[in-house]
């Protein structure tokens, strides 16, 4: 396994007063997919198996989230499971990040709990849409999460300037996945940076305009079926060559990203030998001539995924 580097390299320094989770919330985010059999159950043996890939390149923190771990076709005790699998599977040599849902304050409590009792190194608490248009609603569905467990609070959604400046005041909050314009990430960078680490979802790009400003971590979807090139565009991020790992991601994540599907992305897990294309509706599964067109895709990349089959 490539080692974990430091906070300590060009460009990266962590503000003073973060905490050992803040400052392992480095690199690239492993976003957990939750591949499926082709019978549409979640795949254990394949999360296994592309969790275990990524920790042999080095990746360091693995997080499962509302969208891409596709909760809206899960049962309850089905993203309890792909959870702790996902835990499981990490087995301490990595950060792992769970995720609550779209649900209401007690629902989240509860998973709150349960994510403490499989082991999570912290939580993911998404902005439920019931209470989103009413920030005081909102503030409190945080705090009483955040009073549930001994977790770090990783805040999910979008906040408005007021809201988010209340919600940092809770001592658990240590961290955000941004999920809104590059204007409001810079922003948010700017006035929270110090406080919290705030990483960018969606693609890898969005990384280098939070970059100036500190920011330390990033999805990197290659992550997740290929993990050797977001390790190396890591480790140039690293020499504070900027401009040379930029061009790596403009060449691999992005063209990718660009147009992306979850049933590219687990069409693209089939290719490289981590599970089957198939996913649960509303997403549709490749067919035979989309798989062909989408490795050849990669073969323009560079990349065979047959080489990364075993």
């Amino acid at each position: 396994m490539a080692p974990r580097a430091s906070l300590a390299g060009p460009g990266i320094a962590a503000p003073p007063g973060f905490s050992r989770f803040q400052q392992r919330l480095l690199g690239p985010v492993y976003s957990n997919p939750c591949p499926f059999t082709a019978d549409l159950k979640p795949d254990d043996a394949a999360q296994k198996k592309g969790i275990a890939r990524a920790l042999r390149h080095g990746i360091g923190v693995f997080a499962a989230t509302a969208g891409n771990t596709k909760y809206a076709t899960l049962g309850f005790d089905e993203i309890k499971h792909v959870n702790r699998v996902m835990i499981e599977c990490v087995s301490g040599k990595a950060l792992t990040i769970a995720a609550t849902g779209d649900w209401d304050t007690p629902q989240a409590v509860e998973f709150a709990r349960h994510a403490q009792d499989i082991g999570a190194d912290a939580l993911q608490v998404l902005n439920p849409r019931k209470v989103r248009e009413n920030e005081d609603d909102s503030f409190d569905h945080f705090k009483a999460v955040a009073a549930a467990t001994k977790l770090p609070i990783v805040l999910h959604g979008q906040f408005s300037d007021a809201l988010l400046a209340r919600l940092v005041k809770i001592e658990a909050v240590e961290a955000m996945k941004e999920d809104h314009l590059l204007e409001d990430y810079i922003r948010q960078q700017i006035d929270h940076g110090k406080r919290l680490v705030i990483f960018g979802g969606g693609g890898e790009n969005r990384y280098y305009a939070g970059w100036p400003y500190g920011a330390q971590a990033y999805y990197a979807t290659y992550s997740t079926f290929a993990p050797d090139i977001p390790a190396k565009i890591w480790q140039i991020i690293q020499t504070g060559d900027i401009r040379a790992a930029a061009a790596l991601t403009a060449k691999y994540d992005y063209p990718y990203i660009r147009t992306f599907s979850h049933s590219k992305w687990h069409a693209t897990l089939e290719l490289f030998g981590i599970g089957t294309r198939h996913v649960r509706p509303p997403h549709k599964v490749y067919t035979d001539v989309e798989m062909r067109e989408l490795e050849q895709f990669f073969k323009g990349q560079g990349i065979d995924p047959a080489a990364y089959r075993d």
